[in-house]
């Protein structure tokens, strides 16, 4: 899931560029916790400044974040 906090956008001096604070979680540990199967300290969430295309239709995320928050690769479409 992403939560983008929209109080807090900020423009950069960039003609077209904004930022934001987002908070990326791992669906099926927010599933499991709400069914009380894993402890909410186990939820992985990553946090970070992300730079917005307002006008772009797929979302990237570095293979770093991916793996942090224990996504399958197949699943987005990336190899």
């Amino acid at each position: 899931m992403i939560n983008i906090d929209r109080t807090k956008i900020q423009l950069s001096n960039n003609m077209g560029a904004v930022r934001v604070k987002v908070k990326l979680t791992n669906a099926i540990d927010e599933a499991l916790v709400r069914r009380g199967l894993l402890n909410p300290n186990l939820l992985r969430v990553y946090e970070a400044e992300a730079l917005i295309d307002t006008g772009a239709v797929r979302t990237a995320l570095p293979a770093d974040v991916v793996e942090y928050l224990g996504l399958k690769m197949g699943l987005l479409g990336l190899r």
